[in-house]
């Protein structure tokens, strides 16, 4: 089964707010949420991908080529 068919809608929905916003916490006010479950979201994704999906630089969390290549166009 490839990542794709193993996510929902809210990790989709969580994997693109994080390639726009580049912020866990960001994230976690646009979507109502707190900043714990964006992270064990992000975990979820990671484990999901085999890949790190996000590198945090500074205050952001930058998005890897697999992450990028993930990206839902709007």
């Amino acid at each position: 089964m490839n990542g794709l068919s193993r996510l929902d809608i809210k990790q989709l929905r969580i994997l693109n707010a994080l390639i726009e916003l580049q912020s866990l916490s960001q994230v976690a006010k646009k979507m109502g949420l707190t900043q714990q479950a964006i992270s064990e979201q992000l975990k979820k994704l990671r484990d999901i991908f085999d890949d790190h999906l996000f590198i945090r630089q500074g205050n952001k969390m930058v998005p890897t080529i697999k992450a990028l290549s993930l990206q839902v166009p709007t």
